[in-house]
């Protein structure tokens, strides 16, 4: 890998600010972009070099990350900003991650793979919060148990929710998303079903979240034919997500969004938790469950890529092309990410 020059595109959102602070805590020294100049002005507050640049021209992407050896793609929306950089980064032989979280932005970096393959570039999406956790628990739930059939991935998380997410989960809220059955993704609506687990003597009450990506990582990852996720949400959501009181979803768009904080605040940071409950069953009905807590969402977030992009730059020998965290780092790498709590049944 060529000298490890790790470029942050999108570091002035919120997830950005708060990977530059954490980096530097951590010893790293990354390059901030994007495409306002207040990249500028935050980069040079933090001692850190800057980039401007947007994503409409491939040769100036291509000249902006020659020299860089990790990109990290904090742009949303992935769907719009993740080709542009994935086609530079092939012609720089750049490794690529992100953090996005939803399927079909999976899928189009899973079309990447071939090329990446060729030029030796490892394509990682979801390399936070979106799908690290969820991952590992999938993959523990099959290695407790043979011949496992049916998985269920459930999530929940306290503290707060930036701009960014906020206006993700809203704007597509009750569009139709899909459920992994026989190994195919099928058309599902949200919130059509429900699941309740317990974490730590408290129960939740999730829904059917059909838009996550561990519908198609996890189906990678352990090979398990029929995969259902779940979420926790405050009611209105809920509502939301069954096609109802989208007036007040449209009024939070349009006229609120903008009012709301950036992101967690470092009392939310500090409290808040994420919780991942994966239950596994084969044919004779036996089951195997794995929980993991980890920090809040964001600050996890920041943690994982953290620890990945130090594992890359330890380890020579991680695939190319598309993986998943697994795939790419395997569960006993994974398990030693900081602040997790991992409980095996």
């Amino acid at each position: 890998m060529k000298t490890t020059k790790i470029l942050i595109y999108g570091a002035s959102g919120y997830v950005g600010k708060l990977f530059a602070k954490e980096a530097l805590k951590f010893g790293l020294k990354p390059i901030l972009a994007g495409r306002g100049n207040n990249i500028s002005e935050f980069a040079q507050k933090m001692d850190l070099e800057s980039r401007v640049f947007s994503l409409d021209t491939p040769s100036v992407l291509i000249e902006n990350l020659k020299d860089i050896a990790i990109l990290i793609n904090l742009a949303g929306p992935f769907s719009a900003t993740a080709r542009p950089l994935i086609e530079a980064c092939l012609e720089t032989k750049t490794h690529y991650l992100d953090i996005a979280g939803e399927v079909p932005e999976f899928q189009l970096v899973h079309s990447y793979t071939q090329k990446a393959q060729e030029v030796g570039i490892l394509l990682l999406s979801g390399a936070g919060f979106g799908v690290v956790p969820t991952d590992l628990a999938a993959n523990l739930a099959k290695e407790n148990l043979p011949n496992v059939t049916h998985l269920k991935i459930a999530y929940s998380t306290t503290g707060g929710v930036s701009r960014g997410t906020l206006k993700t989960v809203l704007k597509d809220i009750n569009k139709e998303g899909v459920i992994r059955i026989n190994n195919k993704l099928e058309k599902a609506k949200p919130a059509f079903k429900e699941m309740t687990f317990t974490s730590q003597n408290k129960k939740y009450e999730a829904v059917y979240n059909p838009w996550r990506a561990d519908l198609f990582t996890a189906g990678i990852s352990t090979s398990i034919p029929n995969i259902e996720t779940y979420s926790t949400f405050p009611s209105p959501i809920v509502s939301m997500m069954k096609g109802k009181l989208l007036w007040l979803r449209n009024f939070i768009l349009n006229n609120l969004i903008n009012l709301l904080p950036e992101g967690s605040s470092e009392k939310e940071l500090k409290n808040g938790k994420t919780i991942v409950y994966v239950e596994a069953k084969n044919e004779k009905g036996e089951t195997s469950t794995v929980e993991i807590i980890g920090s809040e969402a964001y600050l996890f977030t920041v943690q994982a890529l953290l620890f990945i992009i130090k594992t890359m730059q330890e380890k020579k020998d991680f695939p190319f092309g598309f993986q998943t965290p697994v795939t790419a780092f395997s569960t006993t790498l994974l398990q030693k990410i900081p602040s997790l709590q991992i409980k095996n049944n």
